[in-house]
Formats: structure tokens, sequence, C-alpha cells
């Protein structure tokens, strides 16, 4: 067979698979989830969070130190200075550091490797008073809460909390507010249920690399709204151009109504709800409203 028979026989097989693939997919059953965990896929995860001309994982030190003082504002008067923080899926610490600079300590989980690890080495290089645990959010030890110790406020960036089933967050939330003492804040950026897109979409780009890739690749994505779920499903296809390979990954963003999510964070003992509008307005893709609640 010829190499040009050969790579005609790959694309056949690569268009069959793609197009045999279920659709509408279905939010949180179909395909593989994103594997934050993986190391090589949370090393090119880490060159994206350290990007400072991308928002798409961390933000730029500037909308970083924007956060934070508001973030300051809304703490200090309730717990004084020195108050101590939680920071939920911490990625590489940028914000735990931040915190721990101005003198607050600051504790951080997330359970991909690379960014923890980078995370651990500015702390040590800085002798920062920052503490980063290896967790995974839908299964945290029994002693969670006495790992982290009391905290003045948890704090839940850039609408993550969306990228979980709704009974993992009912499992969660409690776990997370037991680090609060009485009258701590949570605080959850959150992507308001009016920014949802409720319609199927499609597009592609052609990257030398990506989060996915670290060589070149054809990226194709496929955007489902699942009604039922009141969830977003977003496909990422990977064709890798050297090998020919063809890979698949899945995310899934579940959609809370406001009076919804208010009640989900009462019934984990997190009360009082106040809103507040994106803190700095950089982009309605890259941050969202947030929503402040207090352990009753």
């Amino acid at each position: 067979m010829s190499e040009s028979d050969r790579h005609q026989q790959s694309l056949a097989t690569i268009l069959a698979a793609i197009l045999a693939a279920e659709r509408p997919v279905r939010a949180w059953v179909t395909g593989s989830q994103i594997p934050w965990h993986d190391p090589e896929f949370s090393r090119r995860m880490l060159d994206v969070h350290l990007d400072p001309s991308t928002h798409m994982a961390s933000r730029s030190v500037d909308v970083i130190g924007r956060h934070l003082d508001w973030l300051v504002s809304q703490v200090a008067p309730n717990s004084g200075p020195g108050s101590r923080i939680l920071d939920v899926g911490c990625g590489p610490g940028l914000y735990c550091h931040e915190l721990a600079r101005r003198g607050f300590p600051a504790t951080g989980f997330d359970f991909a490797p690379a960014p923890l690890n980078w995370a651990r080495s500015v702390t040590q290089a800085e002798k920062l008073d920052c503490t980063f645990l290896e967790a995974d959010l839908t299964a945290l030890p029994g002693d969670f809460s006495a790992q982290v110790g009391q905290v003045d406020a948890v704090t839940f960036w850039f609408g993550e909390f969306h990228s979980f089933r709704p009974e993992q967050a009912a499992d969660f939330l409690p776990r997370l507010a037991d680090c609060l003492k009485p009258g701590g804040l949570f605080v959850l950026e959150y992507q308001p249920w009016d920014i949802f897109v409720e319609e199927d979409s499609t597009m592609w780009s052609a990257p030398d690399k990506s989060v996915f890739c670290d060589e070149p690749h054809l990226w194709l994505q496929e955007f489902f709204w699942d009604a039922a779920a009141r969830a977003e499903v977003h496909v990422h296809w990977i064709i890798e151009q050297k090998s020919g390979n063809l890979k698949r990954y899945i995310q899934c963003h579940q959609g809370w109504p406001d009076g919804e999510l208010i009640e989900l964070l009462a019934r984990a003992g997190l009360v009082d709800p106040v809103h507040f509008p994106p803190i700095t307005g950089i982009d309605e893709q890259f941050e969202f409203p947030v929503l402040v609640t207090r352990k009753a």
C-alpha cells in the first residue's frame, strides 16, 4: 500500500469515527472527561496558566490583584488582618501566593500535579505562608476540614463550580462550609443562567500546540445544549498531524438559575446571599459575577 493510500485510509477512519459519534451529546454521561490529573496534560495546562496574554486558565497579575483588592475589602471588615483563605481549585496558586504576600495565609487545593508542583516551588522560594494540598473536590478525604483548619473565607473562582454535576456540588459544598469559621464568607464566581448558550454550534482551528497536544493538530469543537440536564456540553476532537491519532474529550458545564443556586448553598449552611457584578469587567467570556454567602 502506498503512503498516499495509507493517509486516505487513516483519514477515512477518522471521519467515520467522528461522523458515527452520538449527537446530540448528553451531559455527564458520554465520552472521556478532561484529564486534569494526567501529568502530561497538567504540564501543558500549566503553560496556559502562566501565559499572561490569555485569561483562559488563570488571570493576569493585574486582574488577580484587582480581584484580591475586592476580596480583602470583603473579608477584612469581617475577620481583620491576617484572615486565612481557602482557594478551591487553586491551579498554580497565583491567588494564594498574592494573598500571602499581602499578609493573608492561604491554603489551596487541586488535583493537577504540574500546577501544584509549581505552586509549591514558588512558595518555598519566596518563603510564603501558603499550603497546597492535592485533593479531588469530588472525593474529599474524611479529614479534609482538619487538614485545612478553620478559615475566614473560601474562594471558588472563574465559574469552575459549574464543571460538576448537581449531586457532586450538593456533596462537596457542605464539606467546604465545614472549613469556615462561623460567619466566614463563601465567595463564588459563578456563570449566570442567562449567559448559557442554549443552541448547538461548531468551530475548528489548526494550532501548533495546545493543552491537548504538543504537536501540530486539527482541533474540532462541538457545542451542545442538553435541555434535560440544563447543561452545556463541549466536545473536543483532536487529530494529530504526525501520527493521525484521533482523541475525543468532553467538558460539561452545569447551569443553575439564581434561585436554585441560592437554595443549594443554603442547604450547605451558607446564607445571606449578596450578588456582585464582575469585579473588573475584563470580558464576559472570562469573568463572571460573584455571589457571597456567609456560614450560618
